[in-house]
């Protein structure tokens, strides 16, 4: 059997804690009073332990039938030593055993799917979806779910060598588990073989005799789950704790990379302040509990952390700039989420290059949903400008949340806008994630170069003294009469004057301790105007002038308001394109007062420019 995640660019290690912390999630009882504890243990099993295990579980016909397995893509490749190894008592089998508490547990029918209640199928049976958002009330304020795929399973798996998972579960009795509280399964994903003229799949499970013709094992339920645990030499759990524990054999998996895979991706959810909504861990390497999961004592999550304490509030200053972020799909605007932007210091000249593990970190924003780090992007931020990070999370809309989750692929390790489910889904939603992800973009770039160290003007100043002494070397030649006297400028009659009121105005907030550059321009048709009234497009932009030549470099983001309070819509693009547009409407004697302010650097000048054009929709 292929690997359906095999796509993603994460590590196995990576999938698997994002996809078991998250099934955990998912399933918190609704009337804990505790939040999710989720424990992480290690065990090497040699001697009579390991055969113990190995007879529990049948390894030996494993190991007989992997003669006729496929070598296709590599899938089992690994597992072909540790079958090797089976009779050899002192040869390790270390297991991975990961158990939650306070979680529902995998409840409902065994055999078939009807709806998300229906767990221990949709975790250990089904190979498609698992109705986790499909069933999701659509008028509910938070939604439940991080996950949308039912492929998690496979996560487990592939951090197995022998590609097998216990599943082993107690929950309150429902209508549909007929009255059991606990299911015992395993399950294994093989490559497809034949034996005797017959196909085989791949995909095998371990347990008592089925009714069900499709299904040939059926799960071990109450006593007998308990005594085969029991048999393999597992913990067991008792009725009252409810939840699921997952044991993978034959696995390579550190607790080191666990407990740093859990601090990397799951920060969020471990420093939530509703207690109710944190995730607590615990890891125990070969019967000694490990309590360094903290991160916060990581240098390179430090600033994300710092920037996700800042997302709730919108507080700025401090070295922090925070955005409402809004975009506009087919015409209507759409609150996207927030973005909280922090710069790093500037590594000094000469300075080693970050560490392989610190790299990807540097320049990126750490782009959250309901507490899982979906992925540390990028593409956002130059490389070659002042270091930042970022966390951005979605706004807490139904639609617009579970427009990010239906882009996610099985691993949801990306927002991907040409997804083929969100266009299912959203009609807007390709529009909404692109123009979402290029104002991400956009905001990050302008937040670098503001950053920026105030230019040097030694040299400027020399420069304009000469560009002032010779320039009239360099003008063009004026336009001459037959006479040879100059000709008079030809008429162009203007239909609109601007009047700068009001310019480069700056004052200091006492509390962000942010720059801001104020104007005000007044509006009217002229009175060569030829209509009465104008639907117009006011643009305004403002840029930082490099030197005292007054020549523009890049503009950045302004905020523009109509004197009846309607706000400029923001086109962004490269940053010479960085403009925002105001449409008014213009009535002959009358006029439209227009102010407009932006952030800037505090030693920088600046320069407001501003356009009218006549819209195609005039009087």
């Amino acid at each position: 059997m292929a690997d359906p995640l095999r796509a993603t660019h994460l590590r196995e290690t990576d999938v698997l804690v994002r996809e078991a912390v998250q099934n955990s999630l998912d399933e918190r009882r609704a009337d804990a009073d505790a939040p999710v504890r989720i424990r992480f243990e290690r065990t090497v099993l040699t001697g009579g332990d390991k055969q113990r295990f190995v007879d529990g579980l049948c390894l030996r016909e494993l190991s007989d039938r992997r003669t006729a397995f496929r070598a296709a893509h590599g899938w089992f490749a690994a597992g072909n030593p540790v079958l090797d190894a089976l009779h050899d008592p002192g040869a390790p089998l270390p297991l991975l055993t990961i158990s939650d508490f306070g979680a529902n547990g995998l409840g409902g029918r065994w055999n078939r799917r009807g709806s998300r209640d229906d767990r221990f199928f949709n975790l250990v049976l089904s190979i498609g979806g698992s109705l986790k958002w499909e069933e999701e009330d659509q008028s509910a304020a938070t939604p439940r779910s991080l996950g949308s795929y039912g492929y998690g399973k496979m996560a487990f798996a592939m951090c197995s060598d022998i590609r097998t998972v216990v599943y082993y579960s107690t929950f309150r009795p429902d209508q549909g588990s007929v009255g059991t509280t606990c299911r015992a399964m395993a399950s294994s994903f093989l490559p497809q073989h034949s034996i005797d003229g017959v196909n085989y799949a791949g995909q095998a499970y371990f347990g008592c005799e089925s009714d069900e013709s499709s299904i040939p094992k059926a799960p071990f339920v109450d006593d007998d789950a308990h005594d085969w645990m029991r048999n393999l030499g597992l913990p067991q759990r008792t009725d009252l704790d409810t939840g699921t524990t997952i044991v993978i054999p034959a696995t390579t998996t550190s607790m080191t990379d666990l407990v740093r895979c859990c601090e990397t991706w799951w920060w969020p959810r471990m420093r939530e302040p509703d207690p109710l909504r944190r995730v607590q861990f615990e890891f125990i390497d070969d019967g000694s509990a490990i309590t360094s999961c903290n991160p916060r004592s990581r240098p390179e999550l430090s600033p994300f952390i710092d920037c996700y304490r800042v997302l709730p509030s919108l507080r700025q200053g401090d070295g922090y700039q925070v955005y409402k972020v809004e975009v506009r799909p087919e015409g209507a605007m759409r609150a996207a989420g927030r973005l909280v932007l922090k710069a790093l210091p500037a590594s000094p000249a000469g300075a080693p290059e970050p560490d392989e593990d610190q790299a990807p970190f540097r320049n990126a924003v750490a782009l959250v949903r309901d507490g899982l780090v979906v992925k540390y992007e990028a593409s956002f931020a130059h490389e070659d400008k002042t270091p930042v990070v970022g966390v951005f999370a979605p706004d807490t809309d139904v639609q617009t949340l579970q427009a990010f989750v239906f882009s996610e692929p099985p691993s949801h390790d990306e927002w991907q806008e040409n997804s083929d489910r969100l266009r299912g889904r959203f009609a807007w939603g390709r529009d909404f994630l692109r123009l979402t992800k290029k104002r991400l973009r956009s905001l990050t770039r302008d937040f670098q170069v503001r950053q920026a160290p105030p230019p040097h003007t030694e040299k400027t100043l020399v420069d304009a003294f000469l560009r002032r002494a010779l320039s009239d070397l360099f003008r063009p030649p004026k336009r001459k009469n037959s006479n040879g006297a100059n000709k008079p400028p030809k008429p162009n009659p203007r239909a609109y004057t601007i009047a700068t009121r009001e310019s480069g105005r700056r004052q200091t907030d006492t509390q962000t301790g942010l720059h801001e550059d104020f104007a005000v321009f007044r509006i009217q048709l002229s009175d060569h105007a030829p209509v009465e009234s104008a639907n117009v497009d006011v643009t305004v932009s403002l840029r930082a002038l490099s030197d005292v030549d007054a020549r523009p470099t890049d503009a950045f983001p302004c905020e523009v308001i109509g004197s009846d309070g309607t706000r400029a819509h923001f086109q962004q693009g490269s940053s010479a394109k960085n403009t925002s547009t105001l449409t008014l409407t213009l009535h002959r004697d009358d006029y439209v007062d227009v102010s407009a302010r932006g952030l800037v650097h505090p030693q920088w000048k600046t320069q407001w420019e501003i356009s009218v054009d006549r819209r195609g929709d005039t009087d």
